[in-house]
């Protein structure tokens, strides 16, 4: 097989439906001798890489262990959070339930602190005190226990994105919760308060740079499966500036957006949801082979300049063949006038934990990979789009752009791959994603980091060298899983020579893989010292085994 046939295994390995075995996260360790044959009281606490134990710490841990240096010039916090269930939960719950656990990498003076901490929502509280679990299935209250029916049941571990002045932990089912950035406690529900209207805020806001904005959208806006989605524009205030709401072409799983200058870009998933499955206690979400994959366009603004034959308050939707457009690099206008946009893209359903209702399996020769979709706001709504271009053909996931261009034509694209061999030419078995690139988008020049033997990466970050420092030219860091040692490691890497790390911060434990992080600096964060316990001046006491000196 080459790489990009191999994608089926990543979904069938990394992304493992329901009854399906996990295996395990160390080789041989389920059947150990030393077990005697005891069953433990959790069962498999799978993650999107397959991870089958959960983490459960909260803590902090002062100036961990750097191999390498740490320049001096990069000062803030890099904030993850992970899917980690902290009660055994439904056997029959998905990978993408667990509740919120952040973990928190502050970097200052060429150290590294960290600290890790529970978003406290309603669920993981009530939960907590009951001592076991009350909610049933994803986003399915007619699974969970009556008592909780009413209950909000975010598990807010999806992404994590600083604005207003509050760290905002984000599941799409719900709204955000604040979480305090230095200390990680969780301040409140809903920080944005009654000016929004939407039930659901996305995990995927996008922030303007040039317009200091944070566009938001939800979708099951409403309530459960309606078709309902609001979009709106928060100031740098948290204040509500535009509106508009539109109704999708079916209730669909819309994860995430581009934005442009002018323009949101929503991506349609072939899932659907309605209230029979809900009501019959079944999965919130069910793939459609009969469904395209979908991109709703949206005025940024009242004030947006229209094409002709748009009407004020208007969206259009375009259409391209059934596949998984999954995450976003970002999207601009072309001279043209249409809207290109960049995805990871999977030619099936790389959820199979929502199998479809005759419930098919992806195909084990489905492809992944990494394209340029083109959208003519000219045509009407309802029509097809054309093949996108293709720009990596292997599989890969999580592309990051320096965000600094934001809704403006970029060059850089950060993203993870699968590279099916080492620079020696030994050949690697395909266990998802073991290395980054760095791609260039004008030259076509892609460059690698492989991350090691049995080692995966997880979603990078990028930090600029400066604020006036060229597209690209910074810093990378991503977590890496050390499968065979079960433990973490930080990688940074300098764009300049991006084939090597400068520093490896290494964790002495494995962390759940995270869903999202981002990158605030610490010009943003306005203070930096109490992150983790810190000892001011002490004086000597003078009762030790020798005199004073001086």
């Amino acid at each position: 097989m080459t790489a990009n046939n191999k994608v089926s295994e990543s979904a069938s390995e990394a992304l493992l439906a329901p009854d399906t075995p996990v295996p395990p996260a160390v080789p041989g360790s389920a059947t150990q001798d030393y077990l005697h044959g005891l069953k433990p009281t959790w069962p498999v606490a799978a993650d999107l890489l397959g991870s089958n134990l959960p983490c459960r710490l909260e803590g902090e841990i002062a100036d961990l262990v750097v191999y390498g240096e740490v320049p001096k010039e990069i000062n803030g916090t890099f904030f993850r959070v992970m899917c980690d269930p902290f009660v055994p939960p439904h056997p029959n719950n998905v990978p993408l339930d667990g509740d919120g656990n952040i973990s928190a990498f502050r970097i200052h003076d060429g150290r590294v602190d960290m600290k890790m901490r529970y978003i406290e929502t309603e669920r993981y509280k009530l939960e907590r005190s009951a001592n076991k679990a009350l909610f049933g299935l994803y986003r399915n209250p007619y699974t969970h226990h009556p008592c909780v029916r009413a209950a909000v049941d975010s598990t807010a571990n999806t992404n994590l994105v600083y604005w207003a002045n509050q760290l905002l932990a984000l599941k799409e089912g719900a709204l955000p919760y604040a979480v305090d950035p230095h200390t990680l406690a969780t301040r409140t529900y809903d920080p944005f308060g009654p000016q929004i209207k939407s039930k659901t805020f996305t995990a995927h806001p996008k922030v303007d740079p040039f317009t200091n904005e944070l566009v938001v959208f939800g979708y099951e806006a409403k309530g459960l499966a309606t078709r309902d989605v609001a979009t709106y524009t928060l100031d740098n205030n948290g204040q509500k500036v535009e509106e508009q709401w539109l109704e999708a072409p079916w209730c669909a799983l819309i994860h995430d957006c581009v934005i442009t200058e002018n323009w949101l870009v929503l991506l349609l998933w072939p899932f659907e949801s309605n209230m029979a499955r809900l009501q019959a206690k079944k999965q919130h979400w069910a793939w459609n082979y009969d469904l395209k994959a979908t991109f709703i366009v949206v005025p940024r603004r009242k004030s947006t300049v229209l094409p002709a034959g748009w009407k004020l308050g208007e969206s259009r939707y375009y259409e391209w063949k059934n596949c998984m457009p999954i995450h976003t690099a970002g999207g601009w206008e072309g001279s043209d006038g249409k809207i290109y946009l960049e995805s990871s893209r999977v030619h099936d359903n790389a959820f199979p934990f929502f199998p479809p209702d005759d419930g098919r399996m992806p195909s084990p020769e489905t492809k992944a990979d990494f394209v340029r979709w083109e959208l003519d706001l000219n045509a009407p709504t309802g029509s097809s789009v054309p093949d996108p271009e293709i720009i990596l053909d292997l599989p890969c996931e999580f592309p990051r752009i320096d965000e600094r261009f934001m809704t403006k034509e970029y060059s850089i694209v950060f993203l993870d791959v699968f590279l099916p061999e080492n620079s020696d030419g030994s050949k690697n078995i395909f266990h998802g994603l073991n290395a980054l690139a760095m791609h260039n988008n004008k030259t076509g020049n892609t460059r690698y980091f492989y991350s090691g033997a049995d080692s995966m990466i997880q979603e990078p970050i990028f930090i600029p060298r400066s604020s006036q420092a060229p597209e690209g030219d910074g810093w990378v860091i991503a977590m890496i899983e050390r499968r065979m040692e079960n433990r973490c490691d930080l990688v940074v890497i300098d764009t300049k020579e991006f084939e090597k790390p400068i520093a490896i911060v290494q964790l002495p434990f494995h962390l759940k893989a995270q869903i999202h992080g981002n990158w605030v600096d610490a010009v943003e964060l306005k203070g930096q010292d109490d992150f983790v316990k810190q000892y001011r001046e002490t004086k000597v006491s003078g009762r030790g085994a020798l005199e004073p000196m001086i």
